[in-house]
This record gives C-alpha cells, sequence and structure tokens, in this order.
C-alpha cells in the first residue's frame, strides 16, 4: 500500500523510500542494511506512523524525538541515541545528508591544531567537536571562519541533524570562538571575532533609554497609585507588588507597540494621550496582526490594563466606557475551565504508572545524590547532585504542598516553616498569598525529615552567610523564580518523561483526587487554597470524567446482563463517594 503524507514536501524521500533504497544499496552489509532498517522501523512504531508517512528529513524527526522519553517505550537513552545514530547513517549513506561529517571522521591538520590548543578543556571539546568536523569536512580553513559560515553551520544543523536548540548551538560557538581568540590568539588560535546572532523574535519592548523619561515618570505614578502608599487614593484596594508589575509590563508593551506603529513618543507627555480610541486601536492592531490575525491571552492582559486606566482611572464618559466594553469582548479570550495545554497535562495521569513516577521521584532523586555525593570527583559534578537534592525537596512540597510558584520561591525556614513533633508545617499568610486566603500544610514525617537534613547538609552548599528563603539565590534573594520552575521542570522531564511546570502541579493535585474520590470539590478547594467552590467547580468539573465514564459503562453493562443497577448491584469502586450535585455549588436548591 502506498500511503504518503499529503503535508510533506514532495520532493523528501519517505522513510518507506529509504528503506527502499538501503535494501538495493550494494555499499552496505547486510548488517548495515538490517540495522538501518530495524531503526527506521523502530521510529516508526515510536511515533505510530506508517514509514510512507514520515519524511526522511532531520528537520521533521528532531521535534519527533524531542517528544521521545525511554521511559514512554521502556528503552534506555542508550537506546534511542543509537536509533537517532543510525537514521542519520541511513541517511548519509544515500546522500540525504552531505554537510555535517560523522564523529568517527578525523579533523584537518589545520584543525587538529586548534583541538590540541584546547587540550584539557572538556567543556570547549564539547561544544566545538560537531563544528570542527564539519568545516574539516567542507575544507573551511580556521583562518576563513566569518559570520557566513557560522549561518551555513546553523543551516546544516537543522537540515542535517537531531541536536536539540540548533540556534543555541550555533550561538555558543560564536561565544566560545570569541573567547578563545581572545585566550589563545598566541597560540595560533585566529584573532577572528564573530558577531553573536540574536533569535529572541518574543521580546519586543523598548529599552529604557527609547521612552521618554517624562512617560515613564507618569507611568511610575500611577503605579505607584495602585500600590496603597497614598492615604489619600482613590483605589480602596492597593493592588500587589506581583500586579503592578504585571501593569507596569503591559503598558511599555502598549507604548512599543504604538513605537513599531510609527507614533513618535518623543511628543508624548502624558498617559492620557496614548489611551485615546485612535491609539488604542493602533496599537491592539500591531498585536492582532503580530498574533497571525487574531487576539491570544497577552493581548488580551494587555489591552484591560489599558483598559482599566481609560476607564477607572481617568473620568470616563459613557462613549469611551462603551467603546472599551466593545473591544475587551472581542479582544480578552474568555476561558471556561482549564486550557487545553493544563488539560493535556492531567491526561498524562490517566495511567496510574506516571503517578507512580512522579510521586516516587523525590525519593529516588534523594538516594541517587546521597550515593554519588561523596565520590562527585568534580565541581561541576557536585553542583548536580546539589541540584538533585534540591529539585528533590521542591518537587515533594509540590505533592504534598501544591502552592503557586511564587509562594514556593519565597518559602523561608525562619517565617513559613515551623515544626509540630516530627512534622514541618508550612504556613503562607493570607497577605503573601494571590487570593488572600491563608495556606496551612502539615507535611508527612518522611517528607519533613528530608527538609531537615536538606537544610542542615545541602543548604549550605548554595548559598554563603544567612540566607533565610528553603531555597536560596544570591545575596539575600530567593533563588529566580524561572530558573527553579526550569529546574523542576527539567528533572521532570529528564527523569520520568512527564512535561509538567511547577504551577501545573495544583491542576494534578486536583485530578488525582478527584479520580479517587469523585465529587469531592470541597477537598481539593480547600487544598489548593481557593476562595469559594465555585472556582473550583468551574476549574475542575469534569476531571473526574473517566471515572464517571467507567461508572456508566458499569450500568450499561448490567443492564447488557439483564440485572438492574441497584444498590445491591453497585461495585464497590463507586459505593462512596456519591457526584456532588452542582446545584448545590451553585446555590440552587437547598
Amino acid at each position: 500500500m502506498n500511503i504518503q503524507n499529503p503535508f510533506a514536501d514532495a520532493e523528501l524521500l519517505s522513510l518507506a523510500e529509504l528503506k527502499a533504497r538501503l535494501e538495493q544499496d550494494s555499499d552496505l552489509s547486510a548488517r548495515q542494511q538490517r540495522e538501518m532498517m530495524s531503526a527506521i522501523n523502530t521510529t516508526a512504531k515510536w511515533l505510530n506512523l506508517p514509514t510512507e508517512m514520515i519524511p526522511a528529513s532531520a528537520q521533521f524527526l528532531r521535534g519527533k524525538f524531542q517528544g521521545i522519553h525511554p521511559a514512554h517505550h521502556h528503552v534506555t537513552k542508550r537506546r534511542i541515541q543509537n536509533i537517532k545514530s543510525l537514521i542519520l547513517s541511513a541517511m548519509r549513506s544515500q546522500g540525504l545528508s552531505t554537510k555535517l561529517a560523522s564523529y568517527l571522521v578525523e579533523l584537518s591538520v589545520p584543525w587538529m591544531e586548534l583541538w590540541d590548543i584546547i587540550e584539557g578543556e572538556q567543556y570547549f571539546r564539547t561544544e566545538f567537536s560537531r563544528f570542527f568536523r564539519y568545516c574539516s569536512k567542507q575544507g573551511i580553513a580556521p583562518s576563513e571562519i566569518n559570520d557566513q559560515v557560522l549561518a551555513d553551520y546553523l543551516h546544516a544543523l537543522e537540515a542535517e541533524s537531531f541536536v536539540k536548540m540548533p540556534k543555541v548551538r550555533q550561538q555558543s560557538i560564536c561565544r566560545l570562538w570569541n573567547k578563545c581568540a581572545e585566550l589563545y590568539q598566541s597560540q595560533g588560535w585566529p584573532p577572528i571575532k564573530l558577531v553573536v546572532p540574536c533569535y529572541e523574535t518574543r521580546r519586543y519592548a523598548l529599552d529604557d533609554d527609547q521612552f521618554p523619561p517624562i512617560l515613564l515618570h507618569k507611568l511610575d505614578a500611577y503605579l505607584t497609585s495602585l500600590s496603597g502608599t497614598d492615604p489619600f487614593n482613590m483605589h480602596v484596594k492597593a493592588f500587589r507588588p506581583r500586579s503592578i508589575k504585571a501593569i507596569e509590563g503591559h503598558f511599555r508593551r502598549y507604548i512599543s507597540a504604538l513605537h513599531y506603529q510609527g507614533i513618535d513618543l518623543s511628543g508624548i507627555t502624558s498617559l492620557e494621550e496614548i489611551v485615546t480610541k485612535e491609539m488604542f486601536q493602533l496599537a491592539m492592531r500591531w498585536f492582532w496582526d503580530r498574533n497571525g490575525g487574531k487576539t491570544s491571552k497577552h493581548t488580551g492582559e494587555i489591552g484591560w490594563s489599558i483598559r482599566c486606566y481609560a476607564t477607572k482611572h481617568l473620568t470616563a464618559d459613557e462613549e469611551t466606557i462603551a467603546f472599551y466594553a466593545s473591544a475587551m469582548k472581542r479582544l480578552r479570550i474568555s476561558q471556561e475551565g482549564l486550557s487545553d495545554k493544563n488539560q493535556r497535562a492531567m491526561a498524562q495521569f490517566d495511567e496510574p504508572k506516571t503517578i507512580e513516577a512522579l510521586v516516587g521521584l523525590p525519593m529516588k532523586l534523594w538516594a541517587k545524590a546521597e550515593r554519588l555525593h561523596k565520590t562527585a570527583s568534580t565541581k561541576r559534578r557536585s553542583k548536580e547532585l546539589q541540584l538533585c537534592v534540591q529539585t528533590a525537596v521542591a518537587i515533594e512540597v509540590l505533592i504534598f504542598a501544591p502552592v503557586r510558584i511564587s509562594n514556593l520561591q519565597n518559602l523561608r525556614i525562619d517565617q513559613h516553616i515551623s515544626w509540630q513533633d516530627k512534622h514541618a508545617v508550612i504556613h503562607v499568610p493570607r497577605a503573601q498569598v494571590k487570593n488572600n486566603v491563608d495556606l496551612v500544610f502539615k507535611l508527612p514525617i518522611t517528607l519533613s525529615q528530608r527538609i531537615k537534613a536538606y537544610i542542615r547538609d545541602w543548604r549550605a552548599l548554595y548559598t554563603e552567610g544567612a540566607n533565610p528563603y528553603l531555597f536560596p539565590g544570591r545575596k539575600m534573594n530567593p533563588k529566580d523564580g524561572s530558573r527553579l520552575r526550569r529546574q523542576i521542570s527539567n528533572m521532570l522531564w529528564d527523569e520520568t518523561g512527564i512535561k509538567l511546570t511547577p504551577h501545573q502541579f495544583r491542576h494534578v493535585a486536583a485530578k488525582i483526587l478527584l479520580d479517587a474520590k469523585p465529587g469531592h470539590y470541597e477537598v481539593v478547594r480547600k487544598i489548593l487554597g481557593h476562595k469559594n467552590l465555585t472556582t473550583t467547580y468551574s476549574h475542575y468539573a469534569g476531571a473526574e470524567t473517566q471515572a464517571a465514564l467507567d461508572l456508566y459503562d458499569e450500568v450499561i453493562l448490567q443492564h447488557r446482563k439483564g440485572t438492574s443497577f441497584g444498590s445491591t448491584q453497585r461495585s464497590r469502586k463507586f459505593q462512596e463517594p456519591p457526584f456532588m450535585d452542582p446545584l448545590q455549588i451553585y446555590g440552587g436548591k437547598k
């Protein structure tokens, strides 16, 4: 059967066609043919696609391989690496890869001389290895290196390799080359300086020096008014620092959009001038076009901040209020329940083995670090083990106390952690919580013991002095929130194949509980610290869908057997608890 992928480039071979070529290639040994074709079949099995629908393209397969984890297919990391290597070898043997050289290829003499210069610098050699072999194969001398060579190298990485983040790798080569040009010029390293490319397309906000000082002054005055520090402030309720920071970002991006739309900012002296109907439409159209002709959550949030200033901070007439109300209906995304992204995250935990992998990970990481700590031979290895322990503690805290990342990041051992008998108790006062609700978690003894050991034996390795934070950062600050977030997410993926952000621990906690106890929304509310049950129900109604479907299936199967599904026939699995009546939640009936 000849099945073609209608969305693939017609000029690209499929893996099925690549297999056919391998079978006819007399230059390959029988063993090489067998191993390469086996790798193709395995790849198709992992992707759950016929070989006819998989392009023999490194660019296509790179993204697919990044979603493959050893835990998903019960194989080792080495096995996945071997499969990738065999696929590339197959493509190289059929002329589909012509630029990047195999790691077995020897370096040319000029490049070998540079290789010898960095002897002992393992990091340099690791980063440069592929680039040196590329230049050797292409006949490019070290003295001929320039920005175009690096651009061509990036193209080769994207077209002929499975390396993660090719652009990052190219940037790294440029930085290291410039560093080596300074360090080793006297030893013969060419004194060539490369431009480090910038690929950050998401960042568009102007720098401070591009804003008129008077406009920044007016913005600061508005933000101060939101803080509640002025006793005569018209705003009854003070905004939280995090909210004020978000509003500042919204205004800066909004003003930047006006700049990109051709507005001369130098002539603007007040915020009132930029929130007119005409200015608002101009700026928001820029965001609309940037997002492919549609709105986004980000666009809606920016528009909402501007709308609040124009209609609430200023004295707005009815026409202005009506305009902004109409505009926000189109710009602001109304999200009912969880987003698709969060639903996908929760769906991973339909499998009991995924839950087991998550809850068992902290102990696994802790044991690994303790086992290897005494034998860690390098500073880098020792740091990896420190991060391993820190991440283990952070993940286990999130499992038993699913707090928001800002609260996790700012946990202080002198303010938020107390001890009752052998239990650690986390208490975050309401003033420090997003929705102004006290958070109190009495942790299990096993976790409490690990926290105590972490504070006693490991935490000091991260910081000098009396840093009070459970997860310390530089000086006397907590660890950067984004860094802690990446640290947790990366460890989860590397060790278990689970894709999860720290905030999504909250959603997973709700799912795990509701799967086991359908209808127990009040328990979920208390665990997550929601103010009211309506919030909990609106987010997680349907989280126990599979449990409900299982119950329905059992009802139907009982009818097929000719028996009623009464109390005498009800399975133990669904006797307790009953599903909660949503009308009770919303006050529809008593």
